[in-house]
């Protein structure tokens, strides 16, 4: 369990080094993601995961540095830290949840919120993700769903990571930032942060001058 849990995050930080390089966009801000339960994951689907979030938080302004729940804090300090729970198996499971359509008021991912503040510390439940992916994806090609998964889940994490860097509950009227998704919005081979978003999620370094739907969470 150890070699797979290493070799999972050596992973990892080879996909965030290579998206970074290929990113013709400045980031000024460092976010730290702190990652729990990928161990009941799938390399294929945690390097799409990485590989998508990271281009998603670096059109933000944010470069993303990935590290285990067990990894002590960083010397310096994080600029933005966030622990993310991965819940149940996060892996493509789309032909054994077909059947089970998810209720659109089951939300697939959230973050925690104490006394109007939302705190660091996010989940994405991947059961539910299976079972609200399944009707569409389970159609799509084999080899393709682990990495459709993967980019999926990057889609809810960067949803939360929009609430909890602008520390705002409400929401964009499009892209990532939006109320709600779609199947086919976590399907497709495109979602952004769309300009409202950009503007609020941009570090002060960064700023100019100075189908169904389903709860995407906050």
């Amino acid at each position: 369990m150890y070699a797979r849990l290493l070799a999972t995050l050596c992973l990892l930080f080879v996909i965030l080094c290579a998206a970074r390089a290929d990113s013709g966009v400045p980031a000024s801000g460092t976010l730290e993601v702190y990652l729990k339960g990928q161990e009941a994951s799938t390399p294929d689907v945690l390097a799409a995961m990485s590989r998508e979030l990271n281009s998603l938080m670096q059109t933000a302004g944010y470069r993303v540095v990935w590290r285990s729940a067990a990894d002590p804090p960083a010397g310096a300090g994080a600029e933005e830290l966030v622990i993310v729970e991965l819940r149940g198996l996060c892996m493509a499971q789309f032909s054994t949840t077909a059947a089970k359509p998810l209720p659109w008021t089951v939300p697939l991912a959230s973050s925690s919120v104490v006394d109007g503040k939302v705190l660091p510390f996010s989940w994405v439940d991947c059961t539910a993700l299976n079972r609200f992916l399944a009707p569409v994806a389970s159609a799509k090609p084999k080899a393709e769903q682990d990495d459709l998964f993967g980019r999926s889940m990057a889609r809810l994490l960067a949803h939360e990571f929009y609430h909890v860097l602008t520390q705002m509950d409400d929401h964009a009227p499009a892209g990532i930032a939006k109320a709600r998704f779609s199947t086919a919005d976590l399907l497709a081979d495109h979602l952004d942060f769309e300009t409202v978003a950009l503007d609020r999620l941009h570090p002060p370094s960064a700023a100019p001058g100075a189908d169904d739907p389903a709860e995407a969470g906050r």
